[in-house]
């Protein structure tokens, strides 16, 4: 009987084990736990475990009432707001881990990247359950997330970047391309792109939603929405990072990071300027919200993009700001600092797995 390599390479040797890549080092074969080459990104796995949670452990019904009560302004600004995640996380939940398959190598990437594409399902559909349970007819709602055409807009920088690593992972999944460095650059380009999404793009769609709760409208929202929030930005963000600080190590990485300079600085300010195109919009046709504005999101934008800026040395002429222009928003990107008590909303801060066994073989005689 013969066994295909794209399901169980037979041909992989222990030396081959012992050093790979994790991109285009040959098909995988044992999933390995001996060899653990990159640490960093088998603690992001664990940590992406620990974080587990489940899209319904927050009662919406309130949401319902909010979206009939609230000013229409706040809720067209949250319903076009929530528009965009659903459609972005949706792309997200199906472009991670099957698309790059073909072209990874190492088993802790495997298992971060498919735990992460795992709750990039999550979140999407924490989205959906939201419409779901927020509206009385949750597909008339479906629908006009679907014609709102600036959120569509706003995701064609990353998924064109998206669409050619699809298109790029099959032909070489398939033989049809080889593994040389033009299809390795749109596999570099591919995780750039998702960088741009999740520390850029994300960020500035939870200042909306975090800014309304603040105001005391949609609690349910803001308390998942906190839990989708660390999860980019503690792991999400974190992997795409090391990645990329791994690949840069390598030759193919650096020629890379040479060839694609010019391309990877055009996504860069295309992505930031549609994120003002899109604050531009939402705070269009008289929609306001209390306690910011257009130009406190584009700093905020700005803020979050300095980051992928320095981290990737782009020659940029934004001029970032120095300090956070919405410092309100760090009691919900910090999961520790906002501590809810049980009875004012769902509680949804902790972790799994978290409880440590320091008792050994001893016995416990304690009368309960």
């Amino acid at each position: 009987m013969t066994i295909s390599n794209h399901v169980f390479n037979l041909d992989k040797t222990p030396t081959e084990y012992s050093k790979t890549g994790l991109f285009i080092c040959g098909e995988q074969g044992l999933f390995d736990t001996v060899n653990k080459q990159y640490p960093k990104i088998w603690a992001l796995y664990k940590e992406m475990k620990s974080l587990d949670w489940d899209e319904n452990e927050v009662d919406y019904s309130q949401c319902n009432s909010d979206f009939k009560n609230c000013p229409k302004g706040v809720s067209d600004m949250m319903i076009r707001t929530l528009a965009w995640q659903w459609e972005a996380d949706s792309v997200a939940s199906r472009s991670i881990a099957p698309v790059l398959a073909p072209f990874i190598s190492s088993s802790e990437l495997w298992a971060a990247w498919q735990r992460v594409s795992d709750n990039e399902v999550v979140h999407a559909a924490a989205y959906s359950e939201i419409v779901r349970m927020s509206f009385d007819n949750p597909s008339e709602v479906l629908a006009d997330v679907l014609s709102i055409k600036e959120s569509v807009a706003r995701l064609e920088v990353v998924a064109k970047e998206l669409g050619d690593l699809y298109v790029a992972s099959h032909k070489y999944a398939l033989g049809l391309v080889k593994a040389d460095q033009e299809t390795y650059n749109t596999l570099y380009k591919g995780v750039i792109a998702l960088l741009l999404l999740e520390r850029i793009q994300f960020m500035s769609s939870f200042a909306i939603t975090f800014t309304i709760a603040d105001s005391g409208w949609f609690q349910p929202i803001g308390a998942i929405v906190k839990k989708i929030a660390q999860d980019e930005l503690e792991v999400h963000c974190e992997l795409d990072k090391a990645v990329l600080d791994i690949e840069h190590k390598t030759d193919r990485g650096s020629l890379a990071q040479k060839q694609t300079k010019d391309a990877v600085l055009r996504m860069f300010n295309e992505v930031v300027e549609s994120e003002f195109v899109f604050v531009d919009y939402l705070f269009s046709e008289g929609r306001s919200l209390v306690g910011t504005n257009a130009n406190l999101i584009k700093e905020w934008v700005l803020f979050n993009a300095k980051d992928v800026a320095n981290f990737l040395n782009l020659n940029t002429t934004y001029k970032f700001p120095k300090t956070n222009p919405m410092p309100h928003l760090e009691m919900w990107l910090n999961m520790n600092k906002q501590q809810a008590a049980p009875q004012e909303q769902d509680v949804v801060a902790y972790k799994v797995g978290v409880v440590m066994d320091d008792v050994g073989d001893d016995v416990i005689d304690t009368d309960f």
